[in-house]
């Protein structure tokens, strides 16, 4: 049976730093806001306590999920966001 995709929609990639190894792309704000949600926590609650974990090289494309962060030291910087979606 094939797989029904329920949402799409194109998002550019673009250099995260100049310079650097590094791509960024923008998730949609329904996917964060449904995942926020099914956590039962507020959008800007969800944004500093989760981070996206990408998956890759064993099966073709990439996988994102959603983790807790362990941590605040281990990310390169702390971003503070509000549920106003900017």
């Amino acid at each position: 049976m094939a797989e029904q995709i329920g949402y799409r929609k194109a998002y550019r990639l673009r250099t995260a730093v100049p310079g650097r190894k590094s791509i960024e792309v923008t998730f949609p704000y329904e996917v964060v806001e449904r995942e926020a949600r099914s956590r039962g926590i507020p959008l800007g609650e969800f944004l500093g306590r989760f981070q996206a974990i990408a998956e890759y090289d064993n099966f073709e494309g990439v996988r994102y999920t959603f983790e807790e962060i362990k941590s605040q030291e281990k990310l390169p910087f702390k971003r503070e966001e509000t549920d106003s979606g900017k």
